[in-house]
């Protein structure tokens, strides 16, 4: 009866994708363009083995139709670049498909829908003493070139930080592979940021979302975190070489370095799992109080994202 259901299950997502690449289905508005098509069956002619295998793939997926509604370029997704500058198109296809496979055997059937969702939705919220306000949400990616998947913190309901990222088996681990950090847009205020800082006792918000990252991680059971430098970041790719060098200002490594990560061969960043947090009584006593309150948040926090997703203390 599996097989049965196997079989009509694949049956109904290949006419569901012939019906994108047709244009009788068009999740995303590049598909109304006649010469974003054409192009799209040129490249998957130029790559024909990886592309019938990628797109093959796609369709063994039970979520295939809802992914096409949260990143309708899905199919075409292979022919640009994805992740890391330097991966090939079998190397994305790999990526693109594992994602969503690991994604799929996650045992936390919590951590599966909020990694899978169609939309951002609130994973962590609190509210200061002051009545500062956050909120931290998980949706798909937004910049659909650094990953599947995108955390957004909100301070007094403007974004401080976004970091992008997707779970794929690499080297035969499954690896947390962060293909963009960024911080907020121009029209946002520095002293926005500061003030974000000092409301969550000395915490960075991109440090915030790494600490998100490692609880993830470990709900996960994910082996390895690696992440983009800013050599190794996309925009980087020789196709980008003229078009998007002037979008790219990210300095990533020396973040990196402070989490305790080492470059590796190519390019990018090995991460630990966790890092650990410094004794208070190696911490000088005039800040003692307000290391002891930026635990206690983060402490908070954690125990909020556990809550979520069922996770017994411990």
């Amino acid at each position: 009866m599996s097989e049965l259901i196997n079989d009509s299950l694949k049956k109904n997502n290949i006419s569901l994708l012939w019906s994108v690449i047709s244009g009788k289905y068009r999740p995303d508005k590049a598909w109304r363009s006649k010469s974003f098509s054409l192009k799209f069956l040129l490249r998957c002619c130029c790559y024909p083995a990886v592309s019938y295998h990628y797109l093959n793939s796609l369709t063994t997926l039970e979520l295939f139709p809802s992914l096409l509604e949260r990143q309708g370029l899905l199919p075409a997704k292979i022919h640009r670049p994805y992740l890391s500058a330097g991966l090939g198109v079998r190397q994305r296809a790999e990526a693109i498909v594992s994602h969503y496979q690991l994604l799929s055997g996650l045992e936390n059937p919590r951590l599966r829908q909020w990694l899978t969702q169609p939309s951002a939705t609130p994973m962590l919220q609190w509210t200061t003493q002051d009545d500062q306000h956050f909120s931290l949400t998980c949706g798909p990616a937004r910049f659909d070139r650094e990953g599947e998947v995108m955390l957004c913190l909100y301070y007094q309901q403007q974004v401080v930080a976004m970091m992008t990222f997707s779970v794929i088996q690499l080297n035969g681990k499954k690896v947390l592979f962060i293909g963009g950090l960024q911080g907020p847009g121009s029209e946002v205020s520095p002293d926005i940021i500061r003030q974000a800082t000092r409301a969550s006792f000395g915490v960075f918000p991109k440090r915030l979302l790494m600490d998100v990252i490692f609880w993830l991680s470990a709900a996960g059971k994910i082996e390895g975190i690696q992440a983009v430098s800013e050599k190794s970041h996309v925009f980087r790719s020789l196709r980008y070489r003229y078009s998007k060098q002037d979008k790219f200002f990210a300095s990533y490594s020396e973040f990196w370095e402070s989490l305790g990560g080492w470059q590796n061969s190519y390019g990018n960043y090995d991460l630990p799992l966790q890092v650990l947090r410094k004794p208070l009584e190696e911490i000088a006593s005039k800040k003692r109080a307000e290391y002891r309150r930026r635990y206690q948040l983060l402490s908070e926090l954690h125990q909020q994202f556990n809550d979520a997703l069922a996770i017994p203390h411990g």
